[in-house]
């Protein structure tokens, strides 16, 4: 079952035999995109996380 409307859309465009022969491959394109979406949403968050850890705190300006 197709979660995304991309892959919804994408399958529903084919002729109904054509598409009952190739809906496999539709949703494991789908599960891939989906699992490739989460991993660069986890990359992201972690990059950032770990940005704000090592991050250097501003330096006071000293006036003479």
């Amino acid at each position: 079952m197709l979660k995304t409307a991309f892959w919804q859309n994408a399958a529903h465009s084919l002729h109904p035999s054509i598409r009952q022969r190739y809906i496999r491959h539709f949703e494991l394109a789908e599960r891939w995109e989906l699992a490739l979406d989460a991993a660069l949403e986890v990359w992201s968050r972690a990059k950032a996380g770990l940005a704000r850890l090592f991050q250097t705190p501003p330096r006071a300006k000293h006036e003479h």
